[in-house]
């Protein structure tokens, strides 16, 4: 059965099931304002929500359901700087990615909604002292509200734009333009090769009398080269959020000495299985029951993810990055405690043991009850 909703081909191509689970887990259709090409193999899309655009801290993403012949695909798309009362993200086409953006590229013309959820935050823009943006390609996005804050804040900053082409490089005029090169620095690689990432934050940072947070959008090597320069550093601090393939955002990094937590100093994934914070990490995979909101039962094998063993018992869930990033797959819990292996919640969020991403969290115990 398909169900059509407002007339557009991305809600109406989801089969009846999907599309009443997608309304239930809190997606909305936003109607699409407008598409441009931003830049070679980028789309930016504006939607007009129905009620005022929620207010979204700096470097928050949407998640977007696409249509795909295997059941829906939830991608996360960095909310970009832009006017009031509007939705505004850009779609890099992943030629090797799995087939969201592709959809998205192809099919957008005819689209009069999309089926959206969020702006939810995950990246962690904060703090008053200089602020370093380092962003490689369509990392760009979500640094884009994060400059912007800062500007308007009258906050120190710099932004090291990273890119193989001045034509794949979204923004990178119009960044240039409104701050000027005393703010951006657009690096690109074909003709310069590799930047020294590292170096260039020394240099601006060492001029200023107040600890650095980097900000880092983009490839997996340029954000690590980041974090591993400066994890002893005494006076800089990294924030990374990785993108996975079709653009997605993920769950933030935090490493460095700068940061005014001392918690703050490890990553996420690290502090998640620290017992001393309250969070419960048995790292044992043995085997449990999953009790239904309806009442029935799913057995959860022991070599078995959550997700995988609802999906093989017909019961339909949402996921995405499967790896406990992004947080598609947050789950409330009814009844019992989880192991929480994600690197989205908090350890406070952890500890109070209200919802779980059960792509990769498993059951304290032999029994766990969710809304599912």
């Amino acid at each position: 059965m398909t169900v059509t909703l407002l007339g557009s081909p991305a809600i109406g191509d989801f089969d009846g099931i999907d599309l009443d689970m997608l309304i239930r887990q809190g997606f909305r259709p936003v109607p699409v304002d407008r598409i441009r090409t931003l830049a070679s193999e980028v789309l930016g899309i504006d939607l007009i929500p129905g009620e005022v655009a929620p207010a979204s801290v700096p470097g928050s993403h949407v998640e977007v359901a696409v249509p795909l012949p295997d059941g829906p695909a939830i991608r996360h798309y960095s909310l970009l700087a832009g006017a009031a009362n509007r939705l505004r993200v850009a779609v890099l086409r992943e030629r090797h990615g799995r087939g969201a953006s592709a959809w998205l590229h192809e099919n957008l013309d005819s689209c009069t909604s999309l089926l959206i959820r969020g702006p939810r935050d995950t990246f962690g823009y904060g703090g008053t002292g200089p602020a370093y943006f380092v962003a490689g390609g369509i990392g760009i996005t979500p640094l884009t509200a994060m400059i912007s804050a800062a500007a308007s804040s009258g906050r120190d900053w710099h932004l090291l734009y990273v890119g193989r082409q001045q034509e794949s490089m979204a923004f990178a005029d119009d960044l240039v333009t409104e701050f000027d090169s005393s703010r951006v620095t657009v690096h690109i690689t074909e003709a310069a090769g590799r930047p020294d990432v590292v170096s260039a934050v020394e240099d601006w940072a060492s001029s200023r009398n107040e600890p650095t947070t980097v900000f880092t959008c983009g490839p997996v090597p340029l954000m690590r080269a980041l974090e591993v320069g400066f994890e002893q550093h005494p006076s800089i601090s990294v924030i990374s959020e990785a993108f996975d393939e079709d653009n997605e955002a993920g769950a933030s990094t935090q490493v460095g000495s700068g940061l005014s937590s001392a918690a703050s100093s490890v990553s996420r994934s690290d502090s998640a299985t620290n017992g001393a914070t309250g969070t419960e990490s048995v790292g044992i995979d043995e085997a449990f029951i999953v009790e239904l909101g309806d009442g029935s039962e799913v057995e959860v094998p022991s070599e078995c993810t959550i997700i995988d063993a609802l999906n093989r018992a017909g019961v339909h869930t949402l996921s995405s990055c499967q790896k406990g990033t992004c947080g598609t797959c947050e789950t409330a819990i009814l009844d019992g405690r989880a192991d929480h292996r994600d690197s989205v919640l908090s350890d406070e969020e952890h500890a109070a043991q209200e919802t779980m991403m059960i792509c990769v969290s498993r059951a304290c115990g032999k029994r766990i009850a969710l809304d599912l």
